[in-house]
Parts: C-alpha cells; structure tokens; sequence
C-alpha cells in the first residue's frame, strides 16, 4: 500500500487491534456454526452468476446521472493473468459525456454505463464482511479525470432520513471528488445509521489518501454498535454507537462515474470536459461473508485457501432470520420501496419539481420524503423538498386534486419545523482539509479525537455543511489552552467571514470548556472554515444551532 494519510475521523472511532480486543473481551461467547456466503466468481456468463443468488444491475437512474445506464454488459469474466486457472469478475464503466453538457444531474449527449452487481437476499449485517479486488487508477482507454467510484459494501433499501436503513462502504476514488477540492487518490471508509446530511452523528467517514492500484484484501468487521475497517489486514478506522449498522443489507459492488462537486465553490465536478471514449474497471477475485463471528483480518486469506483446496467455488448456507428479506422482489430499485416508507403513495402534478439548492429534480410520486434513488428516475419526495427555504423547495403548480400541498403550503417552508430545530454537530477531527494541525485521543466527554498543534496561520475546512434554513445560528467550539487564543469562523475558504471567537485559558490541553458566538448564516452548503490567527488552543468539537 501507499497510503499517505489519514485526513478524517468521527470522534467515536476507536485506537485498533487492542480496543477491539478488549471490545470483544467483554462480548458473550458462544459456540459457532460457520455459516458463510462465499463465491470464486468462477463463471463463464451472468447466467451463471444469476444462478447463484447475484442479481445484475439493468434499470437506469442514481447514484451518479439520474439518466445513467447501468448494463449486464458491463460484467464480464477474465483468466487472471497470475493464475491461469482462476477468473476474476469484471466490472467496467463506460462515458463519452462531456461535463459541461450536463443539466441538471442529465447528460444531454453522449452517455454512461456503469455496472452494479447485488446479492438478491438481504441478509447481510453481524459478522466479517471480505472482498479481494483490483483497484484501477486510470482508465483503460481514453482520457483520465472522471470520478470513477470503485467499491465493495453492504446496503438496505435506499432512503433518505429514515429507518429503516444501514449502509457500511469502502469506496475507492482513484480521482479523488466528493467535496475535497483533491484529485488525490483517497479510500472512503464509512457506516450511515439514516441518510441525513443535516446532521452529522448519522454517519461516520474516514478519507485515506494514497493510491490503492492493484491487489487489495479488504475487510468489514460488523457486530451490534459496532463496525471495524481493514485493508490488507491492517486496520484503517472504526465506528461505534448509534452510527454503527442496525439492520440486515444486501452485499455489493458497483463502479460508477460521479458528477458531484470537488469544492464547496462547485467550480469542478466530476466528468472531464471531453467527449473522448474511456473505459474505467475494477477486478473481483472472491468474496468472503461469514454470520457473526469477527474473524481477523489476517486469517481471512487461510479461509480462502481452505475453501478452494477443497474445491468449493460457490456456497451460501446462511439462514435467514425473521428481519430479513430474501425475496428478489425486495431488491433495490424494486417498486416494493415504497412499502418501506408507510403509506406515502400518491401523485404529484408533473408540473412541481424541486429547486434543490439550484438543481431541478422531478418530485417522487411514489414516497413522500426523502430521494428515489435507484427508483428508475432521480427524484425528491415532497416533504423533504419543501424543508428548504425560498427561492429553492417545491416550485410550480399542484392540481387541485392534490391534498399534500394544503398539508404544507410552499410559502410556509421558511417556518418548516426541520429548518427551525437544526443542530449540527461536526467533529473537529473529520476535516476534508487542513493546513498543519495534527490529531489526537482526549480525554474529554464520550472521547475520540482532538485537533491540537495549532500554531498561527493553521486552519481546517469541513466541505458540505447543510444549513436548512437562513437566520441567526449560535455556533459552540469545545476548546482547551494554557495561555488563552482566538479563532476566527468562516465560510468557501473566506469568502464570508463570520466572526472571532476568543479562547480562554482553561488550564491544561486536555482541560475543555465550551465558548460560542452568534453569527448570520444564509441557506445553503457551504466549507466551514476553522482559521487560527494565534496559535496554542485544542478544538474538539463544533456545534451549529439555530435560533
């Protein structure tokens, strides 16, 4: 490996093999019957693979372009080149879109293909999760640049902001993207309770940097309030509490190209401006998935032999339990969705569409909240839309016969209840940027990581911060010093200054107490910039709460 550094980290993850020791000492033990899913994915077509429980990707929609293919052409079987008698699945992504033709989430010429392959049962939750894979850094033909996500994880059916859901992921991004105005070559490590990007303890995401091309052991380790990442049986991150995984999920891979902003600003997405052919992929040789028991990562390898020295290609001899759903009528993009959200179905005049922070989606007409991805069309559900403030939220006309709209008018979006009660909680530690903190454990409440060696002209940005509604927000920082500082608060890396905050001297580095100004903030997302005219002061924590 050629990992450079560890940028982000929520503060509940743990310090590696010796807290997960003593994590597991206080466990109840019990006899075990190995039950396991494991496949050599030793097919010739996606027949084969379909035979055994694999279900292939072919309706269109998110994630990525909400018109982007995804194709059984796209999944093939190749002799591996260091062993001729073995075959590794293929997954490739194809585009000729140039980005700036991109509307509104839609290309408007060329296209994309993407590749998504999914187990049919969803069953998947406590217990060690391990995939071997081949990771690309630059595409195979045509032009580099693209955000190509290349991943291995475990999903429910997707929902935003409500349970019930689980997703955990390694998401590899040989480009870099997502928010981080960095090209640089990162491996997302994350575990999300509900999709709510209002607020902050719904999930926890490490970002390493380095390049991953090549040959990878990756291992999930999931047990109640509990999740471990590994890669090559070395340990990367964890996640405890309630972002930990709650419910049973499908096991996946996909490779698809994103389209979302490298920087607060948006000024770089993620297609290239070029309509040159390019062909991006990534190589499966196993997969490995074994029902509650944490097996080390290092052992995981000596499974894999085992299974093959005993001619095993395939076995899936999990039983399902009663949360589970094994019916491929229940897999994701399934109409059965909407099920999952109560009874929200109705139809929505195809006159509304939602303004989401300057972008037209359609309005769901089969959930009320939350999105509908992988629901054949990108949409938003209604409720989740009108919690913006105006100009963004439901914009156009409803019918007469539409009874949502009375339920909650457009124009009282702005005195929404989600708006009005926004708290947001951002761990100093799960930066996207910083210029020469370091991190450390604290002893202060419910632990983690600091950010200390502050020294002046140091700073820290958190991309993507969602703030709901405009007004007047108290912002809290959890501070510790010796002599006494200031830090100053800010927004898109200065653009707009929010104001100083002066430290006190509380004591001692690891003696925190809690300061907090009042600042103006307009709706939108924004970097939120942590800036030090003075060094010598410690930052746990930042809470935003509006007023």
């Amino acid at each position: 490996m050629n990992f450079l550094n560890v940028t982000s980290c929520q503060s509940r993850c743990t310090g590696g093999a010796f807290l997960l020791a003593l994590w597991l000492w206080a466990q109840p033990v019990a006899a075990q019957t190995e039950q396991i899913l494991f496949d050599d994915f030793n097919y010739s077509t996606t027949a084969q693979l379909a035979n055994n429980g694999w279900r292939v990707r072919t309706w269109e929609g998110g994630p990525g372009l909400a018109n982007g293919s995804w194709s059984t052409n796209n999944i093939s079987f190749v002799t591996d080149p260091a062993a001729p008698a073995n075959k590794l699945m293929r997954l490739k992504a194809s585009t000729n879109i140039n980005g700036s033709t991109i509307v509104n989430n839609r290309f408007t010429t060329g296209n994309v293909s993407q590749s998504e392959v999914a187990r049919t049962e969803q069953i998947y939750k406590n217990g060690t999760w391990a995939a071997r894979m081949y990771f690309n850094d630059a595409p195979g033909i045509g032009p580099d640049g693209d955000t190509a996500i290349e991943t291995f994880f475990g999903l429910t059916d997707y929902i935003e902001g409500a349970e019930p859901y689980s997703e955990i992921d390694f998401e590899y991004l040989p480009n870099g993207g997502w928010w981080t105005g960095s090209a640089t070559p990162s491996m997302w490590s994350g575990t999300y309770r509900i999709v709510d990007w209002s607020d902050e303890s719904n999930h926890g995401v490490t970002r390493t940097q380095g390049s991953l091309q090549g040959w990878h052991t990756l291992v999930m380790q999931v047990q109640d309030g509990y999740i471990a990442f590994y890669i090559d049986g070395a340990y990367q991150t964890s996640f405890s509490g309630p972002v930990a995984p709650d419910y049973p999920m499908y096991l996946m891979f996909q490779l698809w190209i994103s389209n979302d902003c490298f920087d607060a600003s948006c000024n770089t997405r993620g297609y290239i401006n070029s309509s040159a052919y390019r062909e991006y992929s990534e190589d499966v040789d196993w997969v490995y998935f074994e029902k509650n028991n944490l097996v080390p990562a290092a052992e995981i390898p000596q499974k894999i032999a085992r299974l093959r020295t005993a001619g095993v290609a395939y076995v899936q001899n999990i039983n399902a339990n009663a949360s589970s759903i094994s019916s491929a009528s229940s897999r994701p993009g399934s109409s059965s969705r909407s099920s999952v959200m109560g009874s929200s179905r109705s139809s929505t005049p195809a006159a509304q569409q939602c303004n989401w922070w300057g972008t037209l989606y359609a309005i769901c007409t089969n959930i009320n909240s939350g999105w509908g991805w992988q629901n054949n069309a990108d949409c938003v559900g209604l409720q989740t839309c009108q919690t913006l403030s105006p100009p963004y939220g439901v914009i156009g006309t409803a019918s007469s016969g539409s009874s949502r709209s009375s339920t909650l008018p457009i124009s009282s979006r702005a005195s929404s209840s989600v708006a009005a009660s926004f708290t947001r909680l951002i761990q100093a530690e799960a930066y996207t940027a910083m210029s020469g903190v370091q991190l450390d454990s604290t002893t202060d409440i419910n632990g983690g990581q600091y950010v200390g060696w502050i020294d002046a002209n140091d700073w820290m940005a958190h991309a993507n911060i969602h703030f709901p509604g405009s007004g007047i927000y108290k912002v809290e920082y959890r501070v510790a010093s010796m002599a006494g500082s200031r830090l100053l608060l800010d927004l898109n890396a200065g653009a707009i200054q929010l104001g100083q905050v002066n430290i006190p001297a509380t004591g001692g580095w690891q003696t925190w107490s809690t300061v907090s100004h009042n600042v103006s903030i307009n709706a939108g997302i924004y970097s939120v910039g942590i800036f030090a005219p003075q060094g010598g002061w410690n930052l746990n924590w930042i809470r935003f709460t509006k007023l």
